[in-house]
């Protein structure tokens, strides 16, 4: 099961984002390398055109909502019932 993150460690973790943006915007000010700014462009023109979902495979997305079926049926494993069986399979032997 997930945990659940408080507020405080959600505003954190939003705080520390926001924080490296800005690291990133001062740098970029900064910055007088031409074909660094142009690979920037082109990472943020390919980010904006292309879906992850357009390079999928059909065979991909039919397993993709398999697995999403299992999951609202409750055809699940929890994370210790997984370690048990591998565990039980594949015992670490010790040095």
């Amino acid at each position: 099961m997930i945990d659940k993150i408080t507020i405080f460690e959600y505003k954190a973790i939003s705080m520390d984002l926001q924080l490296e943006k800005y690291k990133l915007m001062e740098w970029l000010v900064n910055l007088k390398d031409e074909a660094i700014i142009h690979k920037l462009k082109e990472i943020k023109n390919d980010r904006s055109t292309t879906d992850w979902s357009d390079t999928v495979s059909e065979t991909e997305k039919l397993m993709i909502e398999a697995g999403l079926k299992d999951v609202e049926e409750g055809n699940t494993f929890t994370h210790q019932q997984v370690m048990e069986e591998i565990n039980k399979n594949f015992p670490v032997i010790p040095a």
